[in-house]
């Protein structure tokens, strides 16, 4: 018999929201966590043996850090969302609710649905799953950067001021790009992998990425200046960056990226070492619970 499902909070996501959201959202069955370090919420779902759901109070980090343990196991258990961090994009992406209690109830009893995870091996040789997007340039640069905020410079405003700061002095990456059996050399701003349409704390980085096709949607920002990369910034908000002749869209189910060691990566946000990158889908690897599909119009 399956047991009840295991609980896995952040306590400090959405500036300690996820921690004052748990004790009136887990009924008494429930088996609760409250992570005290990095990595714990990774142990704690590659632990999840016996339960059949590991739901995830916080945001993206957090939920990398679950789905890692939980695809370390042979027959995982299935994952649930509720979305109290900064970002949440793997929820924005699936389309869940952002109000707490009915993210609560989709993320407990809601239909399960099998999306993709990319793999990803950096230039130490180090694997990692990710279930929202990765990159390398700019955007790792700024992730990076994050890492070390606290407070409110690690909310939306401080993400938005890390940015303007790192822009300041990042320079373009020089670039060999394998997608698929395609290669291309290139300077970019950045080079993102994306399985769900968003990222970046709602950045709509691939409008027409789905998180269940079998493939990941590239988005190459090319050689742009800094001017224009500030003039694009609300355009990664809504989508319509892809328009801008810079701007390149793959799909692909493997990726390499080749360049200066330092490049940085990021995975859902969070920091993944250097170049070189290999990145792989892993089709239906991961069943997330959701809202039920829609039914067909005739």
């Amino acid at each position: 018999m399956a047991r009840a499902p295991l609980v896995i909070v952040n306590p400090v996501a959405g500036g300690g929201r996820a921690a004052r959201a748990i004790e009136s959202l887990a009924p008494p069955e429930a088996v609760v966590r409250i992570t005290t370090r990095p990595g714990e919420a990774e142990e704690l779902a590659a632990a999840a043996h016996g339960h059949d759901r590991v739901i995830a109070v916080g945001g993206d980090g957090t939920v990398q850090e679950v789905v890692n343990g939980l695809l370390a196991q042979p027959s995982p258990p299935a994952l649930g969302l509720v979305p109290l961090g900064t970002g949440n994009d793997l929820a924005r992406s699936l389309g869940l609710p952002r109000e707490p209690r009915a993210a609560w109830d989709v993320a407990a009893d809601g239909d399960l649905r099998a999306i993709d995870v990319g793999r990803a091996v950096n230039g130490d040789g180090v694997g990692r799953w990710f279930a929202s997007a990765g990159g390398i340039g700019f955007d790792a640069q700024v992730a990076a950067a994050m890492a070390q905020r606290r407070g409110w410079q690690a909310s939306r405003a401080g993400y938005l001021m890390t940015t303007l700061l790192e822009l300041r002095r990042f320079a373009n990456c020089q670039l060999r790009v394998t997608v698929d059996d395609e290669t291309f050399e290139c300077a970019a701003l950045f080079v993102a992998a994306a399985n769900g349409a968003y990222y970046g704390g709602g950045m709509c980085i691939a409008p027409g990425a789905k998180v269940d096709d079998g493939r990941l949607d590239i988005c190459v920002v090319g050689d742009i200046s800094r001017r224009t990369a500030l003039r694009q910034l609300p355009n990664l908000y809504r989508g319509t960056h892809v328009g801008h002749p810079a701007v390149s869209m793959h799909a692909a189910a493997r990726l390499r990226i080749d360049g200066a060691p330092e490049t940085r990566i990021h995975l859902d946000g969070e920091p993944f070492g250097g170049l070189p990158l290999t990145v792989e889908v892993h089709p239906g690897a991961l069943r997330v619970a959701s809202l039920p599909a829609e039914p067909a119009r005739r």
